[in-house]
């Protein structure tokens, strides 16, 4: 899918938004990397950043297997931490959650019997007569 130009798009075009989004990214990572002073990784940065903007700048045509080869390396790594993010976001986020409402309010899946039934009572002041008219 990453090797698939997208319609409307030219290569050209396609090289030139690569470059230089990649490119900039690679030169703010460079300014801060600059603030906390490790030098050794700015030179390194900044020299892809500003590789990759010239080359977006001069030759996007020619930017096309750099391209690929960075959305290859994004899609794999992306099968390793998309797992994770999840998880720590189901048992972080979803799991207290549900605990709690649990907790508080009881099972919602759980119903009361009343008469030997299961369905639910209403109060007459919940009844409207239009309330089934104009569902959707």
């Amino acid at each position: 899918m990453a090797e698939r130009v997208r319609p409307g798009l030219s290569k050209k075009a396609q090289g030139r938004k690569f470059g230089l989004t990649v490119g900039i990214a690679f030169l703010a990572l460079t300014g801060i990397v600059v603030w906390r002073d490790h030098m050794t990784v700015a030179y390194v940065t900044g020299s892809l950043g500003g590789l990759l903007v010239l080359g977006g700048l001069l030759i996007p045509s020619k930017l096309g297997p750099i391209e690929r080869a960075w959305m290859a390396m994004a899609h794999k790594i992306s099968k390793v931490t998309t797992p994770i993010v999840m998880g720590i976001v189901y048992f972080l986020v979803l799991a207290p959650i549900g605990f709690v409402v649990r907790t508080i309010k009881g099972n919602p899946l759980v119903r009361v019997e009343h008469n030997g039934s299961l369905w639910v009572v209403r109060a007459d002041e919940k009844i409207k007569t239009g309330g089934m008219e104009n569902q959707y």
